[in-house]
C-alpha cells in the first residue's frame, strides 16, 4: 500500500538497504559505523496506563509544554503509519529512574478493518480508557525531548543523571518541579526550530512562573517536597546557564537556594536518589558562588561529607558516577583554598596562612593523584576512555580522547580541572614560603593536555555542560602561543550564543581574569563592565 512504509529502518540502514536492529536511539548497524542514527520515527503514540495518546513532532511547536501531545489526528491519514511508545515498559536497567527506555511498535491493527460493515444488530460500545492527566502528559513531553535526543549532539543527559529521574516525580504535590519542566520542555523544543533565533529560545512567561513556583516553595518548605525544590532548582540553573542567551548567564542564580534547601535539614536528613544526585549535579555551581563570595562552603565540614557519603553509597551503583561524587566532596574545600589565596595576595609575607595552604592543598593533591592513577588508569583499561585519531585539529593534537558516555568524560575532564585548581593554590604557597617546586608547572601542562584532547568529542555535545568551558579555560594558563590560540577558538565557538559580545569575548585578558579570579588572584567586582578584565583588575561577577 502506498504511504505505509514496509519496516521502521533508520536512514541508515535503509540507503544501504540492510535489515536494521532498531535498537534505539543508536542501532547497531550506526553504531558500528559511528554514524548518528536517525532513530525511531518522528510520528508516534503515547501508551500509559493502557491510554493511547497521539503526539506530533514538537520541532514544529515552541507551545508542546502547554498543549500537551493528546488529540492531534493526521487529515485522512492511517494509523498503520504510526508508532507506539509504551512508556510502562520503562526499566532501570540502563541507568536510574522509571522513565528510561522506550519500547516501540506498530499498532496492531488488521489492514482490512476499515473496509468491514458495521453490525446490523446494536452492541455495547467499550469503555473508553481514563484520559491521561497532566502530570502524565508532561512526563511524556520530556520522556520524548530525551529520547528524541540521544545521540544527536543536543542530549539534556549532559546536565546530570538525574535528569532521568524527573519524569516519575512530577505527580507530587508541589507545582515547583511542574511548571519548571514545562520550561524545560518548552525551550528545548524551541532550540529545535532552526528559523528561532537563540536569544527567543527560553521561554519568558513559563520562566516567570517557574520562578514564582518555586519562590512560594522556598516560603513554604514541606518535608516531603525537599527533593523537588532541590530539582525544580537544579533544573532551572542549568537551563539558565544553557539557554538565556539574552542577559547573560548569571542572570539568576540558584546557587544561594540550593545551598539553603540542602544544608535546611542537617547532614543526616534522608536523602532519596533524586536527592542525593540533583545535588551532586548542582555542585560546581553551589562552590562556584561560594568562591565569588569569599566564604567557606557549608558542606566542607566532616559531618557532611560522611553523610553525602553514606548516601552515595546508598543511592549510587556506577563506578564512575560514585567517583565523580566523592570528587566533590573533597572539593568543597576549593573555596577555602582561594580564600588563602586571596589573603597571600593581600599580605605576601604572611608565612601563616601560607603554610595553613599547604597543609590544605598537600592532602587535595595526594586524592587527586590517587584517583588518576587508580580511577582513570582503569577508565582507560575498560576502553570506556580511548585515545584516537584527532578529525578537528590533528596538527597541534594527533589523537584526542573518546568516552563511553558523557559522566565518563564530564570525571575525566572535571578531575583535570580540579587537579590544575589545587596546583596554582599551592604554587602561589610555594612563592611566599620560597619552595620552587618545578613538579608543579609539568603536572598543570599535563593536565592542561587532557582537557584539550577532549574537545573534539566534548564539542559535539550540545548545549554544553558550563564546566566543560570552565575546565578549558583553566587550562588556558599552561598553553603555548598556539593552544592560547586554539583555547581562544574553541571557547568562542563553544559559547558564541551564551555571551554576546562585548560582554562575553573571550580573549586573553578576559580568560586569565576568570582563572586568576577563581583561583585567588583576582578579586570579584559586580559589574558588567569589561575593561576590568581587559586591564586585569579583576573579574567580572
Amino acid at each position: 500500500m502506498v504511504g505505509i512504509p514496509k519496516s521502521n529502518r533508520c536512514t541508515f540502514c535503509k540507503l544501504r538497504k540492510t535489515k536494521c536492529d532498531e535498537n534505539w536511539p543508536t542501532c547497531g548497524a550506526c553504531t558500528r559505523a559511528g554514524k548518528v542514527c536517525s532513530g525511531a520515527r518522528n510520528s508516534y503514540k503515547f501508551v500509559v496506563n493502557g491510554c493511547h495518546n497521539e503526539s506530533a513532532n514538537l520541532d514544529s511547536t515552541s507551545t508542546a509544554s502547554n498543549e500537551g501531545v493528546q488529540g492531534r489526528q493526521p487529515r485522512g491519514g492511517s494509523p498503520s503509519g504510526k508508532m507506539i511508545v509504551d512508556m510502562k515498559k520503562y526499566t532501570t536497567a540502563k541507568g536510574p529512574g522509571t522513565f528510561h527506555r522506550m519500547r516501540l511498535t506498530h499498532p496492531n491493527r488488521p489492514r482490512a478493518a476499515k473496509f468491514s460493515r458495521p453490525a446490523l444488530s446494536p452492541t455495547l460500545s467499550p469503555t473508553p480508557p481514563p484520559a491521561m492527566c497532566a502530570s502524565d502528559r508532561l512526563a511524556a513531553e520530556l520522556v520524548y525531548c530525551l529520547e528524541s535526543a540521544s545521540g544527536t549532539g543536543r542530549d539534556m543527559l549532559i546536565w546530570g543523571s538525574s535528569i532521568w529521574m524527573i519524569p516519575r516525580r512530577l505527580g507530587s504535590e508541589s507545582p515547583v518541579l511542574r511548571d519548571t519542566v514545562k520550561l524545560v520542555v518548552a525551550s528545548w523544543a524551541n532550540s529545535q526550530r532552526v528559523a528561532l533565533s537563540p536569544e527567543a529560545w527560553l521561554d519568558l512567561r513559563l520562566h516567570t512562573q517557574a520562578l514564582r513556583s518555586l519562590r512560594k516553595a522556598l516560603q513554604e518548605p514541606g518535608k516531603d517536597l525537599v527533593t523537588d525544590t532541590i530539582a525544580a532548582q537544579w533544573l532551572l540553573q542549568k537551563l539558565e546557564f544553557t539557554y538565556d542567551f539574552e542577559r547573560g548567564a548569571n542572570q539568576e542564580r540558584h546557587a544561594a537556594g540550593l545551598t539553603a534547601v540542602i544544608s535546611r535539614g542537617g547532614p543526616w536528613q534522608s536523602f532519596d536518589d533524586l536527592g542525593i544526585h540533583a545535588t551532586f549535579d548542582s555542585f560546581f555551581n553551589i562552590l562556584q558562588e561560594d568562591v565569588r563570595l569569599g566564604r567557606d562552603s557549608v558542606f566542607m565540614h566532616p559531618e557532611w561529607a560522611l553523610a553525602f557519603k553514606q548516601a552515595v553509597d546508598t543511592y549510587t551503583t556506577r563506578p564512575v558516577l560514585k567517583a565523580m561524587y566523592y570528587l566533590w566532596v573533597e572539593m568543597t574545600a576549593w573555596p577555602t583554598l582561594v580564600k588563602l589565596v586571596r589573603a597571600l595576595c593581600q599580605d605576601p609575607s604572611d608565612t601563616m596562612a601560607a603554610t595553613e595552604l599547604v597543609l590544605r592543598a598537600t592532602p587535595l593533591i595526594e586524592y587527586l593523584e590517587h584517583e588518576g592513577e587508580t580511577t582513570l588508569n582503569s577508565l582507560m583499561e575498560s576502553r570506556d576512555v580511548v585515545e584516537a585519531e584527532n578529525p578537528l585539529n590533528p596538527d597541534l593534537f594527533p589523537t584526542c580522547y573518546r568516552f563511553r558516555d558523557i559522566d565518563t568524560a564530564k570525571l575525566f575532564y572535571t578531575h583535570a580541572m580540579y587537579t590544575i585548581i589545587v596546583y596554582r593554590t599551592l604554587q602561589e604557597a610555594n612563592l611566599v614560603l620560597e619552595n620552587h617546586n618545578p613538579r608543579i608547572m609539568k603536572r598543570c601542562r599535563e593536565y592542561s593536555k587532557r582537557i584539550w584532547m577532549t574537545y573534539a568529542w566534548m564539542s559535539a555535545q550540545i548545549p554544553l555542560a558550563v564546566e566543560y568551558t570552565a575546565a578549558l579555560a583553566f587550562s588556558y594558563e599552561s598553553a603555548n602561543e598556539e593552544e592560547r590560540e586554539f583555547c581562544m577558538r574553541c571557547l568562542r565557538d563553544l559559547e558564541y550564543y551564551r555571551r554576546p559580545p562585548p560582554v562575553g569575548r573571550w580573549v586573553d585578558a578576559t580568560i586569565m581574569a576568570n582563572v586568576k579570579g577563581y583561583t585567588g588572584r583576582l578579586p570579584f567586582i559586580k559589574t558588567r563592565d569589561i575593561t576590568i578584565e581587559m586591564s586585569g583588575l579583576g573579574c567580572r561577577s
